[in-house]
């Protein structure tokens, strides 16, 4: 609970996450200031040079999981994810996945798709059901729902998908979101230049 605690504080502290889906973008993320990355990409074949080559570089890694090709999704996928690969925790939108995480000592985020009403009422009892270590919303362009969620739930809310604009990251933040994630490697620069967010 303390390492969970404390990685995130960090997040809070840096407002931004990079979510990787490239090799190519591996290397500009460790050329980057932000610390922490949603790994989006890895076959069981490879997944472990990635999070080692990450870890090496103090970097702090999610897997999500559903984006891993080869590995099942059960106790022992999850415990291989934990105990043979190394990664600090996992997104999915499986709340099985969060069970099996939380048991093999993962952080756990947990991805809602927020594509209308009645999937913001679920996800909310849903994330009270699992209690995941944080919430990513997608897409992250709707900061009125960001703070419906925020007001309803007690846990720490990243945010991602279409986040283009610094803009976008302030009104995310504004509205209740503790960091955001994104693909887009221009806001990865605007981290050590947080006036251009907040």
């Amino acid at each position: 609970m303390i390492q969970v605690n404390e990685t995130l504080r960090t997040i809070g502290q840096e407002k931004m996450i990079a979510s990787i889906k490239s090799p190519k973008q591996l290397e500009k993320f460790l050329q980057s200031d932000v610390t922490t990355t949603f790994l989006m990409m890895g076959t069981l074949s490879t997944l472990d040079r990635y999070v080692a080559h990450l870890k090496r570089e103090n970097r702090t890694v999610f897997l999500h999981a559903e984006r891993i090709n080869g590995i099942s999704l059960d106790r022992d996928g999850i415990d291989y994810l934990a105990k043979r690969v190394g990664a600090d925790g996992i997104v999915t939108t499986k709340a099985s996945v969060i069970q099996h995480a939380k048991r093999a000592g993962l952080m756990t985020v947990q991805r809602l798709f927020l594509v209308d009403s009645d999937a913001i009422t679920s996800g909310i009892k849903m994330a009270r059901d699992q209690q995941p270590d944080a919430l990513e919303l997608m897409p992250g362009l709707i900061p009125s729902v960001i703070e419906h969620v925020a007001e309803n739930v007690s846990l720490p809310i990243v945010t991602g998908g279409m986040i283009r604009k610094p803009i976008h990251v302030h009104e995310a933040l504004s509205h209740g979101a503790f960091a955001v994630s994104t693909g887009d490697e221009r806001l990865w620069a605007s981290q050590g230049m947080k006036e251009d967010i907040l």
